[in-house]
C-alpha cells in the first residue's frame, strides 16, 4: 500500500469516525418509518437531484450579486457566479442545515409531483399533455386566455425531462428560497474566507427581489380561479389529462380548501385514500372521480363505483374542512388529545 493510498484511507476513517455515531438513527428510521408512505428509489434520487441544482443556483445568484452588482473581487465568488465551482452542497449536506422540517416536506412534494407527471405520461403523451392548456388561449374571457399563456410560459420554464424535477429559482416558495439561501450563505463566507456581512448583503438583495408571481403554482392557481368563476360547461369537472397536472391540482385546491401541496402529498399515500376523500368532498361524479383515480394511480389499484358511492360525503366534507386547517393548529390539537389522554390515565 503506497503511502498516498494509505492517507487517503485514513482520511476517509477519520470521516467515517465522525459520522458514525448517526448510524443508528438512520437504521432506525428505516426499520421503523412512522408513515405508511414508500418512497422509491427515482423519488430519493430526483429530490437530492433537484436540491443540489437548487442550492447551486441559489449560490450562484448570490455570488453573482456579490460580484456584478456590489463589486466585490473574488476568484472563488466570481467562478461560482459564472456556473462552475460550487461547493455548498457538499459542506451543507451532511450538516443536518438542509434537514429541517420544512425544507424536507418542499423535497417530498417536488418529488411526488415527479411521481405523478411520470404516471400521466404513461397515459397520454408528452406531446397532448402540452396541448390541454391550448384550449384556453381561445376563451371567450380574454382574462382566461392571458392567465393560460402565462401559465405556458411558467411551464415551458421548468419542465423536466419525463419522471424528474426541474430546479427554478421562480417555483421556489419565498419560506423555502428563505430556508436554503442563509444556509447557502454560511457555506460560501466558509468557503471564500470572506466577510459575512458582504454575502449577507448579497442574499438580502437576492431574496428581496424574489418573486412567487411568475411561479407555475401561482399561475395554476390564477387560471383556476378564472375558470371556477367562468364554469363553462366542458370544464365544470377539473381532470388531470384535460387540464394538465399543475392545473388540476390547483383547481381541486380551491374547490376543497386545502393547499395544492396537500393533495400532491394525499397521491402518494397507500390507495391514494384522503385523496379519494378529497375528491368526494369536492362532489366529483362518480365516473369523473374513477378515471380521475385511474389517471393517477402509479400501482394499479381500483377504485369501484360502489366504494366510492358508499363513502359518505358529509365524513368526507369534515375531515377535509378538519385538515384545511392551519398546520400549525392541527400539530396543537394533536398533542393536546394526546395530553388529555394521558391525564385520563392518572
Amino acid at each position: 500500500m503506497n503511502e498516498t493510498m494509505n492517507n487517503d484511507i485514513i482520511r476517509h476513517a477519520s470521516a467515517m469516525a465522525g459520522k458514525a455515531s448517526f448510524i443508528a438513527d438512520d437504521f432506525a428510521q428505516a426499520l421503523f418509518p412512522r408513515t405508511d408512505v414508500s418512497f422509491n428509489d427515482r423519488m430519493r434520487s430526483n429530490a437530492r437531484q433537484y436540491l443540489r441544482a437548487t442550492i447551486g443556483q441559489i449560490e450562484q445568484r448570490i455570488c453573482r450579486i456579490a460580484t456584478d452588482e456590489m463589486g466585490v473581487s473574488h476568484e472563488t465568488l466570481a467562478k461560482i457566479g459564472q456556473g462552475s465551482g460550487g461547493q455548498s452542497f457538499r459542506l451543507l449536506e451532511n450538516s443536518g442545515l438542509l434537514k429541517t422540517t420544512e425544507i424536507v416536506q418542499h423535497l417530498f412534494v417536488k418529488a411526488q409531483q415527479g411521481e405523478l407527471a411520470a404516471r400521466l405520461l404513461q397515459k397520454i403523451s408528452q406531446q397532448d399533455l402540452e396541448a390541454t392548456l391550448t384550449r384556453h388561449l381561445d376563451h371567450a374571457d380574454p382574462v382566461v386566455a392571458e392567465a393560460a399563456m402565462g401559465l405556458l410560459v411558467a411551464q415551458s420554464k421548468s419542465t423536466g425531462a419525463a419522471g424528474e424535477i426541474s430546479a427554478s429559482l421562480a417555483d421556489l416558495p419565498a419560506e423555502i428560497a428563505f430556508a436554503l439561501a442563509w444556509p447557502v450563505t454560511a457555506a460560501l463566507a466558509r468557503l471564500s474566507g470572506l466577510p459575512g456581512s458582504q454575502l449577507q448583503q448579497a442574499t438580502e438583495r437576492m431574496l428581496a427581489a424574489h418573486d412567487e408571481s411568475a411561479s407555475v403554482a401561482r399561475k395554476s392557481d390564477r387560471l383556476a380561479r378564472l375558470l371556477e368563476q367562468t364554469a363553462e360547461t366542458g370544464d365544470a369537472i377539473p381532470h388531470p389529462m384535460k387540464d394538465g397536472l399543475s392545473l388540476f391540482i390547483a383547481r381541486l385546491a380551491r374547490r376543497s380548501g386545502l393547499t395544492s401541496d396537500q393533495i400532491i402529498g394525499f397521491t402518494a399515500e397507500p390507495n391514494m385514500v384522503r385523496f379519494v376523500v378529497a375528491i368526494r368532498a369536492a362532489d366529483f361524479p362518480t365516473q369523473d372521480a374513477l378515471s380521475v383515480f385511474a389517471a393517477l394511480d402509479g400501482d394499479d389499484h381500483i377504485l369501484t363505483a360502489a366504494t366510492y358511492g358508499e363513502t359518505d360525503q358529509d365524513r368526507c366534507l369534515a375531515l377535509v374542512s378538519s385538515w384545511a386547517a392551519p398546520g400549525a393548529y392541527q400539530n396543537a390539537e394533536r398533542i393536546l388529545a394526546d395530553d388529555s389522554l394521558g391525564d385520563q390515565g392518572k
